[in-house]
């Protein structure tokens, strides 16, 4: 029989890895992204500090932005990173615990499968587990009635803020945010994304942050002489410059005389004051434009008493847009009533050596805008953060109807009725399950040990006042284990249930991957040959050899 070379499959430009080597590699890469965030969690959980490629510093301790801007490489980490983004833009908060989980499934099941538990054995458990978990968490849920919810929407959002603002103002911020939801909800539905807006303004106390029912701009009036106050204003939106006619590309325009140039400067003024007039006549008595507004056009609102603001970013008039029901006019001589919006009152604030504008009660969309102040940038973005999240969570608990008790006592409450089922499930199950029930108790864990804690006395103490009260949890400023509903320390039901399938849909994802195929470094190209030099193409750059392979 003939005999024949080594058969070769793959690509050896490819570098493998397979099996347990694979696993184990993406599950400690999965646990170096939770180490990145772990010690963030909690009221007293630490900062980072991040520096980007122009020097600017910011500091943070909400594990969103911090995996959002790290720069995460390795595929299994990014995996775990998208869990991160999952949560943040379905429950707004429980980021940080979602990544801590993931990895702690991970970790558990990296020692199952050493113990000789296949993958997909581990698999199946945690699918059980998870199934179980949720009607745990479930059956743990307090209803929040439509009547008596104000004081919970509170203390779940004075329970986001803790840890990402100073504590002296949390109970302001969280008024505010509070304020803000019950502006916009609509058929028990806050939308945070499009109604709530919020606009940072510097050298100003965090605790002067205040909510408006309407729309706050950074944005003046153009002119000394606009009008401070306009009930039941009429705005024209503009997204383009009030230009005469131009002419076309590279013409030349010939005159004879200085009395024939006047008069091409005065046609063209008077064509500009022909639009002005038209947008006037349609009863507009406030502009908002991206562009500049020239000084001619600005007489003319002058003399009517319309107000024009400063040029304004694309995004402001879009909200103006949503909440007045204006349109954004991108041909100014096509202006008509039909594209006009209403408000109940346009006011604007030249306090400060500024130009505030606001827009109250507008006529399409209840819209509310909270102007966050601080001293310094980092403290309104401080600020800002702790009131996205807060935000989140209170939609979560409008929308909803439901809380459960925060400080790890969700976790620890779910844990201990997965170890009390698991026995049910025999087998592989069992194991599995337990396992998924120890990876939960790394939540109410990392609580205690970023509060500076002994984390076994308490961990016990934990378990068995849950024997007796299932709301126990850790009160890190005490280092006590007490009720957490009556300390105020809540979480949106939301969150938790996010957190359980998000960990779990992503611990899944990395113990299926059993093979690894990356792409190596790329292979020398000799030099070109003489016939492939420029001097043959005839003065033209021969084909980049890297993009002919």
């Amino acid at each position: 029989m003939a005999k024949t070379g080594p058969i070769i499959v793959l690509d050896p430009g490819k570098e493998r890895t397979k099996g347990n080597e694979a696993l184990f590699m993406n599950i400690n890469a999965a646990k170096a992204v939770a180490g990145l965030v772990q010690s963030t969690l909690g009221p007293k959980g630490m900062d980072k500090m991040m520096i980007n490629k122009l020097g600017v510093v910011s500091m943070t301790n909400d594990g969103a932005n911090i995996l959002k801007d790290i720069g995460i490489e390795h595929p299994a980490a990014k995996m775990i990173v998208e869990v991160a983004r999952s949560v943040e833009s379905t429950a707004g908060d429980g980021t940080t615990s979602s990544v801590i989980l993931s990895a702690a499934l991970l970790d558990k099941a990296e020692k199952l499968i050493k113990k000789g538990i296949h993958p997909t054995a581990i698999i199946k458990g945690y699918r059980i587990a998870e199934e179980k978990a949720l009607e745990i968490l479930e059956k743990e849920a307090v209803s929040v009635a439509k009547g008596d919810r104000k004081d919970i929407l509170k203390k779940v959002a004075m329970t986001s803020i803790t840890g990402k603002a100073p504590d002296v103002h949390k109970e302001h911020l969280a008024d505010v945010c509070v304020k803000a939801a019950e502006i916009v909800e609509e058929d028990g539905f806050v939308d945070v994304r499009t109604k709530i807006i919020r606009v940072v303004e510097l050298q100003r106390r965090t605790e002067e942050t205040e909510v408006i029912e309407g729309i706050a701009l950074n944005t003046g009036a153009l002119s000394r002489k606009a009008p401070k106050r306009i009930e039941n204003p009429k705005i024209a939106i503009l997204d383009a410059e009030i230009a005469a006619n131009k002419t076309k590309a590279n013409s030349t325009m010939v005159v004879s005389s200085p009395e024939e140039r006047q008069k091409i400067i005065e046609s063209e003024r008077q064509s500009l004051i022909d639009i002005a007039k038209k947008i006037v006549d349609s009863g507009a008595t406030a502009v908002f434009s991206t562009k500049l507004v020239k000084s001619s056009v600005l007489e003319y609102f002058e003399k009517h008493d319309v107000f024009v603001s400063r040029p304004m970013e694309e995004k402001d008039i879009e909200n103006v847009s949503y909440a007045t029901g204006a349109k954004i006019v991108r041909n100014p001589k096509e202006f008509s009533e039909a594209d006009l919006g209403g408000a109940d009152l346009l006011e604007r604030d030249t306090r400060n050596g500024g130009g505030k504008t606001y827009i109250r009660g507008g006529h399409n969309s209840t819209v509310a805008t909270i102007v966050v102040r601080g001293e310094t940038l980092q403290h309104a973005d401080n600020a800002d953060t702790a009131l996205d999240d807060a935000l989140w969570v209170i939609k979560s608990v409008i929308e909803d109807g439901k809380i459960v008790a925060g400080g790890g006592a969700a976790e620890i409450e779910t844990a201990l009725g997965l170890a009390a089922y698991a026995p049910k499930a025999g087998g592989y199950d069992q194991r599995v399950i337990a396992a998924y029930a120890d990876a939960l108790e790394e939540i109410p864990r990392t609580l205690i040990r970023n509060g500076g804690l002994d984390v076994i006395d308490l961990s016990l103490a934990l378990r068995a006042e849950h024997s007796k009260n299932k709301n126990a949890g850790i009160n890190v400023y005490t280092g006590k284990v007490t009720d957490m509903l009556e300390e105020g320390v809540v979480d949106p039901y939301r969150t938790k249930v996010n957190m359980v399938k998000a960990a779990t849909e992503a611990a899944i994802m990395i113990l299926r991957i059993d093979d690894m195929l990356r792409a190596t470094t790329t292979r020398e190209i000799p030099d070109a040959p003489p016939q492939h030099l420029a001097a043959s193409y005839n003065g033209m750059a021969p084909p980049q050899m890297n993009e002919r392979r």
